[in-house]
């Protein structure tokens, strides 16, 4: 009743309307009673996600219940189980047919939201033949992806750069491109979506990935009549834009993310708030549906400071907000009030109070926490410093040098934690590489929080030489990307003044938020974005791009889709950019977002920590090989001279070090924790 509204177009509108149309109405139409849900984790939180208790009631469900506790038995009904295609979950339906006597239901049709592979069909081919019978239904959603909000996705990869930036594993890394194909493969086949495939070409993951894709879907829709390709489907890489991670914005839902989220849950953005009092935990889910939060989601931090107190006085002043008084009453007796409110329209109404009422309170008091936090971390000085490292200008227009940015860091090494200070040093290793970090570092640290061999590291990995496979390519890319702005009035201080609070002025856009916006204009640059196959159908170079989420307008279905698939990952900062749109249009292009992982900085700061890592032990290795063949040589030699044979040790063969012990125990002891989500709880 009070969720906001999805647009036709949007990914969770399709994905709701694929598991609505398969589980619901495909199966619910030939049986005569009603059923029950059982759901595992990945379950529940797509039912969550897509149904209110309402809909599901509509559809003659009786309860929902969790695969994991025990159940009430209902032998004469049947049973719907939405579960993920996993040994754990088919075993647990095995046990409530065969070892709970009688059954606890009458049959059950099995949804599983990926592919039921061979081992799956395998685990229920070995069952007991009585198991079998019981099974009505065993059908395959293919939801490969996490949908996280209405246009944004996730694969839910826990190793990003590992995967596709570390060339040792050459086996796991065919094996993680293949599970991320078909992953972007559903993401097509749920929108119903045949796209033009364009890819970052200089990047060989890119290619691998966009030609594969490509190649399946046109097998996939070659099925369907009037096949017409429709919208772009835009592949690009991590390294484009390195530094975007680690940037700070001022986002309502990006700072949420940056500052208060949990790391606990890969399928759900959560939040928590201390309260100073008893140290309790509350946690808040933000959540898609919720009217209020998204109402605020993509405003700037200082607009939502305004505006949800503003709003939150004009509902206490309207009908539905008035009804508090009745509280009131009842507490003081006022028996004369003159605002007299109707007994049956309280009744009616009582429920939007409450929905209203909660969701205001929760907005103020996670605005309170932000604003709280933003004074304790200074991060109003961190942006503006960070804006000038970015720039190289400060407030006059005078380039700034590196002797001015040392400076500027020692002036405020106080004013910052940890993590923060890091952050800023790591975009001072990338824009002015010639200053020696390790004298800087050693100078700011504080006593308390030193920055250990680990925290360095991911420091100079931001040397541009280092962090860059293509160096000149991605500087030519950056050249081109300025230009762009330039020509389009990108972040004038007009623009900013107009849009946003004269306080904050330090927005920064990343790289993606402008490819995107020249691919939605047919405008990437050939040099380096290349087709799999020739475009159809592609967009006007006048048309704008949809980057407004909550749009009031009705969508048009024959408005196309712009899906960007990021390699590495998505950042909170990139999801805010794109949002936000930078006060360009909100109309033409539906853009679909979405990356192997959507993480803040602190998980950046992880996989990039585990990814330098996996370069050192690869080092480690390699470097040790020449010793280790001069060993295996001196052995082989002296055993044949024991034979009474001569060796001609030139021709010994290679060594494969990645089959060997040695690879492995140089590997094992490089899997240390880390400590940055807790120096930043600290």
């Amino acid at each position: 009743m009070f969720d906001s509204k999805l647009t036709t177009n949007s990914l969770l509108k399709k994905t709701k309307d694929l598991i609505s149309l398969k589980i619901f109405k495909e199966t619910l139409k030939n049986l005569k009673d009603k059923c029950i849900i059982i759901v595992d984790n990945r379950g529940s939180y797509f039912l969550n996600n897509f149904f209110t208790l309402t809909e599901v009631i509509d559809f003659g469900i009786i309860s929902v219940e969790s695969i994991y506790f025990k159940r009430k038995p209902y032998p004469k009904h049947e049973a719907i189980y939405v579960i993920s295609a996993c040994d754990k979950s088919i075993n647990h339906i095995y046990d409530d047919f065969m070892k709970e006597q009688p059954a606890l239901y009458k049959s059950c049709n099995i949804f599983t939201l990926d592919e039921i592979d061979e081992n799956i069909m395998n685990l229920i081919i070995q069952k007991k033949e009585k198991f079998i019978k019981c099974i009505k239904t065993l059908k395959q959603i293919m939801i490969k992806f996490i949908p996280i909000d209405k246009n944004i996705f996730s694969f839910g990869n826990d190793e990003n750069f590992n995967c596709f930036y570390n060339l040792f594993d050459y086996e796991k890394n065919e094996n993680i491109t293949e599970i991320n194909i078909s992953k972007l493969i559903t993401v097509c086949q749920c929108l119903d979506n045949y796209p033009n495939i364009a890819y970052f070409s200089p990047d060989k993951y890119c290619k691998i990935i966009a030609e594969k894709v490509n190649s399946e879907l046109k097998k996939y829709f070659s099925k369907k009549k009037n096949l017409k390709k429709n919208g772009i489907l835009l592949i690009t890489t991590r390294y484009i834009d390195f530094l975007a991670p680690i940037q700070f914005g001022l986002n309502y839902q990006h700072a949420l993310l940056e500052l208060l989220k949990k790391k606990d849950d890969k399928y759900i953005n959560k939040v928590s708030l201390i309260n100073n009092k008893d140290k309790t935990e509350k946690v808040i889910i933000l959540d898609y549906k919720n009217e209020i939060y998204n109402k605020y989601k993509n405003l700037q931090i200082s607009e939502v400071f305004k505006k949800c107190d503003e709003d939150f006085k004009s509902f206490q002043k309207s009908d539905v907000g008035k009804l508090h008084k009745l509280n009131q009453k009842k507490d003081k007796n006022k028996d004369n009030d003159k605002d007299d409110i109707d007994i049956a329209f309280a009744l009616k109404n009582v429920s939007k109070y409450h929905y209203y009422y909660e969701s205001y309170q929760q907005q103020i008091n996670l605005c309170t926490e932000i604003n709280n936090l933003m004074k304790k971390r200074n991060i109003m000085q961190l942006l503006d410093i960070q804006q000038k490292i970015i720039s190289k200008i400060d407030e006059k227009g005078k380039k700034i040098s590196d002797k001015d940015i040392i400076s500027l860091i020692k002036d405020n090494k106080n004013s910052f934690n940890k993590n923060d200070l890091m952050r800023l040093l790591c975009l001072i290793k990338y824009n002015y590489p010639k200053i020696d970090l390790n004298k800087l570092i050693a100078e700011v640290e504080s006593k308390k929080e030193k920055f250990n061999e680990n925290d360095k590291n991911i420091i100079n990995s931001f040397d541009p030489k280092k962090c860059l496979k293509n160096i000149d390519v991605i500087e030519q890319l950056e050249k081109n990307i300025i230009s762009y702005r330039e020509k389009n009035n990108y972040g004038t201080q007009e623009e900013q003044e107009n849009e946003y609070d004269k306080s904050y002025p330090y927005i920064k856009e990343s790289k993606l938020t402008t490819l995107c916006d020249m691919c939605s204009k047919n405008k990437l640059p050939n040099a380096f974005f290349a087709f799999v196959e020739k475009p159809e159908n592609l967009p006007q170079k006048n048309v704008k791009i949809n980057l407004g989420f909550d749009q009031e307008e009705e969508d048009n279905e024959s408005n196309y889709n712009l899906i960007l698939f990021n390699i590495g990952g998505l950042s909170n900062f990139e999801i805010a950019s794109m949002e936000r749109g930078w006060g360009r249009g909100h109309w033409g292009v539906n853009l679909i977002l979405g990356g192997n992982k959507i993480y803040n900085y602190r998980e950046y700061f992880i996989e990039l920590n585990n990814y330098i890592k996996g370069k050192n032990d690869i080092k480690t290795i390699i470097e040790d090989i020449p010793k280790e063949i001069e060993e295996i040589k001196k052995k082989d030699e002296e055993e044949r001279n024991k034979e009474g044979h001569k060796v001609d040790i030139n021709k010994i063969d290679n060594i494969k070090i990645s089959d060997g012990k040695h690879s492995k125990e140089k590997l094992k002891r490089s899997e240390t924790k880390n400590s940055y989500e807790e120096e930043d709880m600290k």
